[in-house]
Parts: structure tokens; C-alpha cells; sequence
């Protein structure tokens, strides 16, 4: 069958097409009012289909179902073939911002001095990060690569180096327009990976020279999983332990170029391997490195906040004691938050693919001669998928809300501890603070998310039955992609036992001091205001999650209940054991918590907003609402264990709970293609034919089969290994002589018998 040959559309049993076209016919809701606010506003909404328009188009860019069946050389070549293209619209897009947002500081810095270099801001990459965020979204290994460069390489050096080291490496050196200097991220090692103040590469101060040696002491300290070292990267952030005078001043950053920038051979001294395959993201060279004897200056160290001083001969050592114990993470801060709009934009395709199939493909007649079922008419079925769905809008509003808050605090960090003059100590420990809540925000929201995202994709392939396993419609080759966010820039058990600890703290503070920093906590930590905790550990908070919009906001709190009276029993068992190893386990069921309460918390706050929802549509807004109490439902009765064992709600409730849950599964039902068309994700960044907008699912894979695996015009040739075939099955027989005349004759009337 080729492209010319397809199905029958008016077939009674392959007619899925009409489906679609007809859930979207008899729908009334807004979708252009949901894509508003699932991208938060208008202009972010503008600018979110020009990109992806751009990237689909793209010849460089784009993907197709050849994507899946390419060779790890293969896809290296390609990755850097796009790399060079995102360069270039890195530049279009600094350009477009700065003619856009040109103003008087601008012209009058050039009249005053026609050298300067104007720093770089957020406002000046706001066009090019989206698009980094939307390109990751339908080639993961390639948005990697570059957020290596940028995020960590570039972000380290940002969030490490004074003004002057940050010009210069960043902007007269050309890393952040991914020229000039190519970077990595050298944390990780082959021992130690979310211990970073374990690691144990050495920068060794040499007074006499003015500068450092790195080396690696042993192989357990040989940096591992450096994406772009394998092959490409130029220079390196370093992490390494700070030696000066015989004393270890702990894990400081460094600046360490590994190659010549132009002919890209290794430089003395260092030592790069391939660390070879892996689950998924093929086109990453990720590498392991190891120094010998590798001398640098001492003014690449990174030191807007630690700093090696040599007057006269005489060494010390000047620390910015507030942020000095975190600045080693700033970098991961960008990837944290990052990994929760990924969280969104994951979530979004595979509930579009795996949606769209439940509704176009049929499966069992209800009776003998009817049609056979939609997969998604089956309760259970509904029950699958359904909640993902909702999962994925309730992401939205909280990823842009942690991106925000990561710009404003990151903006104000650079200006309390610019390096060209006094530190303003008042604003840096307000700052600090602000920095430390970020920290647990960011933790917390990344770990939750992308488990539940992991769970999402290998749920909603499981819901695609067999097809679901093909690579060609992207669960397999998406899953293996995504896990890694599981692990990489901060280990999930590791980041939520983190987070849980200062939650914990935060609730002892209020708890048996009164101290709850209205200004700073009350936004993601409401639940720990003092009044808020004895009212939930009283028990005088009632909840019956009714469908009175006055009520709705009790689908947020009942979770900030559920916490403090988790926060009580763990606080109590420590108390006990004396030791907090023992509830571990509680410590990360507290920020899967305090997540599931922040995202229902920004959906609520945006959705009720009458400015900042963007949906003025009654039905429309009906519809969000369902969403949202859905997730909160599903989850409830997901963890309604810790619900009863906790006594937020006994069994009883938990049952009513679960019915209510029931009931609005169909509600959602209705409105599932457009909640998914919503999304406006179009073909190209889907790459999975079961899941395109036409909903012609068996011809529109069966064709990408075909295309990936052309039959040749005599029928299959015979494999290389058909010897072994014929040799097993032809030891001792002379079947082609036995078959024939009477044989043949003898065989066939036994057969009829």
C-alpha cells in the first residue's frame, strides 16, 4: 500500500477521522482564550506560535519520523548542524529585543563611550529562551547541548564571576551568542554527583606564579557525564576544591579551557573520553575529563563571592559570607526552573498524542453488529488519560510563576552584589532569602514534576496499547529522552529531602517561635502562617469540595492542611528517633506536597484573576475549573492513604471523594479534543503520526512505517544472516524433494483428516 492507496474515510470500521472533526464541531469552548492562558499572556502567546512556526519550517531545525532510526554519529552531525542554526537566530533574536526595547540608557551609554559592551539582561534573551524552551521540546538533545553552554557553562560564570569576568568570558570571548568559546559544565564526577561539597578536584593556589593547578587525584574524581566534552567543548566550569596555603577552602568554580578554540585539540595536560551510550539524547558527547598538572591564572577562578587576595606576598582568602555556602548551585537554578516549563511542554504532546488516539481508535462492540467502541468511552480508559491531562494544565501557571520568580531574584541578586563597589548587606540578606526560598521552590517543583511527567509518558504509551511501543510514535524514544530530568542538576530523592528540610524548619520556626516573614513566605508557604497551622492541627477546618465558587479555593487548601499535620507527625517521630534519616520517606512525600499546593495555588490565583486568566468565557472557564479540581481529586485519592493516616479526611470522605472524582471524568470527556487542540501544537512538534491533528491515525502510520522502510520491488531480500535461518531449519531434511509428486500428495491427505 503506498501514500495513493489509503483506507477507506467512509469505512464503518476504519473511520476515525470523523471523530475528531465531530468532538470539535460540538464543542463551544474558547480555545484561543485557554493557549492565552496556558502561555500566560498574550504576548508570550504571540510569541510561543512564531517560534514554534519557525522551527516546524525550519529545514535545519525540524523533525520527522527519520529522527527515530538515526545512528549516534548521525545524530551528533545533526545536533551540531543545529547548533549552528540556533547561533544564528540567537543573534536575529538579541537583535529584535534590543530594536524593540531600545531607550535613553542605551544611546547615551554609546555616546559615551562607543567600546562599551552593554551587558546582557534577561529582557535582551526573553525571545531566544523561549525558543530554546520550545526547540528542547521536540528535540531534547539539541536544546541540551545548548543549555549546557548557556544554562550551566554560562550561567556559573553569571552567577560566580564579578562584572568584569562575566563581560569577559561571556561577551567579549562570544559564549553567550555560542561563538568564539564553546563551554561545559564540569560539576559531576565519577564518585560523587549530588555531593558536590564531597567532590575532589583540586585548584591548588601557587603564590609564586599567581595561579592555580588543577588536578584529579584519583579516578573517582575524573568528571563524568560532561555533556559537550566528549568532543566539542572549548572550555570548562570547573568545580574544584580551593587549596590555598595547605588549606581547603571547600568547592569553588573555575574557568579551564580543555582546547586549542581553533583546531580543537586538547591542551596539556588534559585527559577526554567518550563515555559511550546511553538511554536517550544521543546527540549529546557526553565525556569524562581528568587533569594533570593544569595551570591556570589565578584571575579565572570565579570569584564574585570568594576571592584569592595576593599583596606583597602575602595570600588570603575574602568570602561573601551570606551566598558564598550557595553560589555553587547558582547555575542549577536556570535548569531547575527550566525543567518545570519542560514539565508543560512534555506533558502537552504526549496527552495530545495519547488523547487523540483514545478518541480515533475503537476497540470492542458493545453488542453484535454495533460499532466498535472509542477507546476513550470506557470509564477506565478515561480514568488513564483524563488526569494526565489535567496534570499538564496544572503545570502551566506554576512554571511560569517559578520562571518569573527566578528572573526578579536572580536581577536582584546581580544588583545587591555587584562587585564594583560595596555590598549593600541590607538587600543581600533580604535577597538571600529570597534566594533560599527560590532553592526549595525550584526543588520541589522540579523533582515533583518530572516523576509525574515520567509516569505521564510510560501511562499514556501504555494507553496507546501495541502502537504505543513504536518508536515511530514518540513514547519510547520520549521517555528515554525525559528520565534524565530525574536525575541530572540534583537527584530527585536528594532535591526533595532538601526542600523538605527547610519546609521543616520553616513550620518549627512558626510553629514554636510565631516567625512567618509575611512578605517573603506568604506566597508559597501560606500554609505555615501561625494562625493557618493551629486552625488545621485543631481540626477546625472542614472541607466538603463542593462546586460553589466560593469553595473553590478548598481544593488548594485542604493540601496546605494535609502538610501541616504531615509536618506535625514528622516533626514528632524526630523528636523521637533523634534522628532524621529515619523519615525519610515522609521528607519526600512533604515536597511532593508542597508542589501538588503550589501548583494548585498558581492555577487558583490565575484562574480567578480577572486581568491576568485571560478567559472571559463562561463555558470555558467551567471547563478549567474541572481541571483543577480534577487534579486535586485524583491526587487526593493517590495518596489517600496519608490523607486518612493524617485525619484530613476519614474513609468515608475518602469514598465520596473518589465518586466525585468519577463524575467529573466524563465532564472532561466532552471537551477533551479542543483541551488538547488548546495546546496548538502542530504536527511537526508532535512527530507521531497516532497523534495528528487529522486523526487519521492507521493511515498516517502506516505511511511514516512505509517511509522509514521501503518494501523493495521483489519482496524482502534475504537478511545476511539467512544462512543460519536455512541451516537451523534444514539440519537432516530434504524438504524440498520430499514435498514434491507423491510426497506432497501423502502429506496433504494426512492434513485432511
Amino acid at each position: 500500500m503506498t501514500k495513493t492507496q489509503e483506507l477507506n474515510p467512509n469505512s464503518p470500521v476504519f473511520d476515525p477521522v470523523k471523530f475528531l472533526k465531530r468532538e470539535r464541531d460540538a464543542s463551544t469552548i474558547k480555545k484561543d482564550e485557554i493557549n492565552t492562558f496556558l502561555e500566560s499572556n498574550p504576548e508570550k502567546r504571540d510569541l510561543t506560535h512564531l517560534i514554534i512556526d519557525q522551527i516546524v519550517n525550519d529545514p535545519v531545525l525540524k523533525s520527522d519520523s527519520d529522527y527515530y532510526d538515526r545512528s549516534r554519529p548521525e545524530e551528533r552531525e545533526i545536533t551540531v548542524r543545529k547548533i549552528n542554526k540556533m547561533s544564528l537566530y540567537m543573534e536575529h533574536d538579541i537583535k529584535t529585543v534590543r530594536k524593540q526595547f531600545r531607550d535613553k540608557d542605551l544611546i547615551q551609554e554609546l555616546q559615551e563611550n562607543s567600546n562599551s559592551i552593554r551587558p546582557l539582561n534577561n529582557k535582551d534573551l526573553s525571545i531566544f529562551n523561549t525558543r530554546l524552551s520550545l526547540v528542547h521540546n521536540i528535540d531534547p538533545q539539541l536544546g541540551t547541548r545548548i543549555g549546557v553552554h548557556l544554562g550551566l557553562f554560562g550561567n556559573c560564570i553569571k552567577g560566580n564571576g564579578t562584572d568584569e569576568q562575566i563581560k569577559y568570558w561571556l561577551q567579549e570571548r562570544g559564549a553567550l551568542f555560542i561563538k568564539g568559546i564553546y563551554g561545559c559544565f564540569a560539576m559531576t564526577e565519577l564518585g560523587h554527583g549530588s555531593n558536590v561539597a564531597g567532590l575532589q578536584t583540586t585548584a591548588v593556589y601557587n603564590p609564586d606564579t599567581d595561579t592555580f593547578t588543577i588536578n584529579t587525584p584519583d579516578l573517582a574524581a575524573s568528571k563524568w557525564w560532561i555533556g559537550g566534552a566528549a568532543h566539542s567543548a572549548t572550555h570548562s566550569a570547573v568545580y574544584a576544591r580551593l587549596v590555598v596555603n595547605g588549606k581547603d577552602y571547600g568547592v569553588k568554580t573555575f574557568v579551564v579551557p580543555l582546547r586549542d578554540v581553533s583546531t580543537l585539540q586538547l591542551l596539556p595536560g588534559i585527559a577526554i573520553g567518550d563515555i559511550g551510550a546511553k538511554m536517550g539524547r544521543h546527540g549529546i558527547d557526553n565525556g569524562w575529563i581528568q587533569f594533570r598538572n593544569v595551570v591556570i591564572p589565578r584571575e579565572f577562578m570565579l570569584s564574585r563571592f570568594t576571592k584569592v587576595i595576593n599583596e606583597n606576598g602575602k595570600v588570603s582568602v575574602k568570602t561573601e559570607p551570606l551566598l558564598d555556602s550557595i553560589s555553587g548551585y547558582s547555575a542549577l537554578l536556570s535548569g531547575r526552573v527550566n525543567m518545570v516549563m519542560d514539565s508543560y511542554r512534555f506533558g502537552s504532546k504526549f496527552a495530545t498524542i495519547a488523547t487523540r488516539y483514545a478518541v480515533a481508535r475503537q476497540q470492542f462492540a458493545s453488542a453484535p453488529g454495533q460499532p466498535e467502541t472509542q477507546l476513550m468511552d470506557y470509564p477506565l480508559h478515561q480514568f488513564r488519560v483524563l488526569p494526565q491531562l489535567a496534570l499538564v494544565y496544572l503545570v502551566s501557571p506554576s512554571a511560569h510563576k517559578l520562571m518569573n520568580t527566578y528572573y526578579t531574584t536572580l536581577d536582584e541578586l546581580y544588583q545587591s552584589s555587584s562587585s564594583n563597589g560595596p555590598v549593600d548587606k541590607a538587600s543581600l540578606a533580604i535577597v538571600t532569602k529570597k534566594l533560599k526560598n527560590l532553592f526549595v521552590e525550584s526543588a520541589s517543583l522540579k523533582a515533583t514534576n518530572t516523576w509525574l511527567i515520567s509516569d505521564l509518558i510510560d501511562e499514556l504509551r501504555q494507553t496507546c496499547g501495541g502502537h504505543g511501543y513504536s518508536q515511530y510514535n514518540a513514547f519510547g524514544r520520549g521517555y528515554d529522552d525525559w528520565v534524565v530530568q530525574c536525575t541530572w542538576e540534583g537527584d530527585n530523592n536528594i532535591l526533595s529531602l532538601t526542600a523538605a528540610k527547610s519546609i521543616l524548619k520553616k513550620f518549627g520556626d512558626s510553629v514554636s517561635k510565631g516567625k512567618f516573614d509575611k512578605v517573603l513566605d506568604s506566597d508559597a508557604f501560606s500554609y505555615l502562617e501561625p494562625s493557618f497551622i493551629s486552625s488545621a492541627m485543631s481540626g477546625s477546618t472542614k472541607f466538603d469540595l463542593s462546586d460553589e465558587p466560593s469553595k473553590l479555593y478548598q481544593y488548594t487548601e485542604v493540601w496546605g492542611v494535609a502538610l501541616v499535620k504531615l509536618l506535625a507527625h514528622v516533626g514528632k517521630l524526630i523528636r523521637q528517633t533523634k534522628n532524621i534519616d529515619n523519615v525519610s520517606k515522609f521528607l519526600v512525600l512533604i515536597s511532593k506536597f508542597h508542589a501538588i499546593h503550589s501548583m494548585l495555588k498558581a492555577y487558583y490565583e490565575k484562574l480567578s484573576s480577572p486581568t491576568d486568566s485571560y478567559v472571559s468565557d463562561k463555558a470555558t472557564k467551567e471547563v478549567l475549573w474541572s481541571l483543577y479540581k480534577l487534579f486535586s481529586l485524583y491526587f487526593i485519592d493517590k495518596f489517600s492513604g496519608e490523607f486518612q493516616q493524617f485525619k484530613t479526611f476519614n474513609s468515608d470522605q475518602i469514598a465520596k471523594i473518589q465518586d466525585k472524582l468519577l463524575t467529573i471524568l466524563p465532564e472532561i470527556r466532552k471537551e477533551c479534543i479542543p483541551l488538547t487542540d488548546s495546546f496548538e501544537l502542530p504536527d511537526g512538534m508532535l512527530n507521531a503520526p497516532i497523534g495528528y491533528f487529522d486523526g487519521d491515525i492507521y493511515n498516517n502510520y502506516f505511511n511514516e512505517v512505509l517511509k522509514n522502510n521501503p518494501i523493495e520491488a521483489d519482496g524482502p531480500g534475504k537478511p545476511p544472516y539467512h544462512s543460519l535461518l536455512s541451516g537451523m531449519l534444514g539440519r537432516g531434511y530434504e524438504f524440498d524433494a520430499r514435498l514434491g509428486g507423491a510426497a506432497k500428495a501423502e502429506v496433504l491427505s494426512r492434513l485432511s483428516k
